[in-house]
């Protein structure tokens, strides 16, 4: 038998995986905080059942970490492009003052 918790928070898991794939990180974020009170009301003794559910839990926490860091790198790319394009701009406006 699956507990509630247990059921309620691989529904709040797949829900933060659309979320992080839909790139709605404040949406993820409220999911985690509602989802973190059912996983740590978790008792240690799960049926097999229950510990298949919390290892499929454990892999999309793993598929999100990863879409999040590949996520967190794309966006400081862009960061450094777009400060790189803004020092070409000054350099641009202060040599034409010259």
């Amino acid at each position: 038998m699956i507990p509630d918790s247990l059921a309620q928070a691989f529904a709040l898991t797949e829900a933060i995986q659309t979320a992080t794939a839909e790139n709605n990180w404040v949406c993820a974020a409220a999911l985690v905080e509602a989802r973190s009170p059912l996983l740590m009301s978790l008792q240690p003794a799960q049926t097999p059942e229950a510990l298949e559910i919390i290892r499929a839990i454990q892999r999309i926490d793993g598929m999100i970490a990863l879409h999040a860091q590949e996520e967190k790198e794309a966006m400081m790319a862009r960061q450094n492009s777009a400060m790189q394009k803004i020092e070409s701009v000054s350099l641009y406006q202060t040599t034409g003052m010259l």
